[in-house]
């Protein structure tokens, strides 16, 4: 009679490791939109873009061409104005098949202004570094570069600070129309105080919100915003938890998600 509490307990302890443990799985595979609206006060030749924003897919660390075709599809079917991936889309455990058949299912995605991408710290801890086969994918990669599109926006890219490129920002910029709306990539949302002054937002990822909890919570006193949506006067800076996850497919008390921003140009 005496062993039934500990019997009890083991049986608590069971049924909460287990509940987590499907919660854990399902925050992955369960992938989330969350929605935005951001105003910046410019004009252009648009009143509204609708853009997509996917970061940290970290393909085959639980992602793996299921998700990339659901992601595909879902891109297409919402008609999103521009497509941005925001880095570590693939990372030092990526097959070579994986990556291009990957590669070869983006190139399906479409938009008005088509898909950006930039590199993730992780792409450089493996051997993915050649991003100028990009190109034949239908994807425009920003290094340390920016575009003008459609005379309507401007896109700015960084490579991600593990890469060691040296640049000068103002260089990278130079020519800029800044009267223009001004969307700025860069994977790790450490360095946003230093886009600031030419950039209205920034979109970045990274963090993966901590991907388990308290982790959320320590990378809050470590970031200047390590989630969600935040801003400097008429500056934002948006940070995705993440399409994917690090190491294995595992989330707790954060959420595996794409992001849809509305972003409306007005003075």
């Amino acid at each position: 009679m005496k062993r039934r509490p500990y019997r009890f307990g083991n049986i608590v302890a069971t049924m909460i490791a287990i509940t987590l443990t499907i919660s854990g799985f399902y925050s992955h595979y369960n992938k989330k939109e969350v929605i935005y609206h951001v105003t910046v006060p410019k004009t252009s030749s648009v009143s509204q873009l609708k853009i997509c924003l996917v970061s940290d897919l970290h393909l085959s660390s639980g992602t793996y061409m299921r998700q990339v075709r659901k992601l595909v599809k879902t891109v297409n079917n919402k008609h999103y104005d521009l497509v941005c991936f925001a880095g570590d889309v693939f990372d030092e455990n990526t097959p070579d098949a994986l990556m291009n058949r990957s590669l070869q299912k983006f190139k399906n995605m479409k938009s008005t202004y088509g898909t950006y991408w930039i590199s993730g710290n992780h792409e450089y801890y493996g051997k993915h570094t050649d991003f100028t086969v990009f190109e034949k994918y239908n994807i425009h990669f920003l290094k340390n570069t920016y575009e003008t599109v459609d005379n309507t926006f401007n896109i700015v890219g960084f490579t991600d600070k593990t890469s060691r490129d040296h640049y000068d920002i103002n260089q990278v910029i130079k020519g800029m129309n800044t009267s223009l709306p001004t969307i700025t990539l860069d994977h790790n949302p450490e360095r946003f105080d230093q886009h600031t002054y030419f950039t209205d937002l920034q979109l970045s990822g990274h963090t993966h919100n901590g991907q388990i909890f308290p982790g959320n919570i320590i990378l809050h006193y470590y970031y200047q915003n390590s989630y969600g949506l935040s801003h400097y006067k008429n500056h934002y800076l948006l940070v995705s938890a993440g399409y994917g996850s690090w190491g294995f497919p595992f989330r707790l008390g954060t959420q595996c998600e794409y992001d849809t921003i509305y972003l409306t140009m007005r003075k």
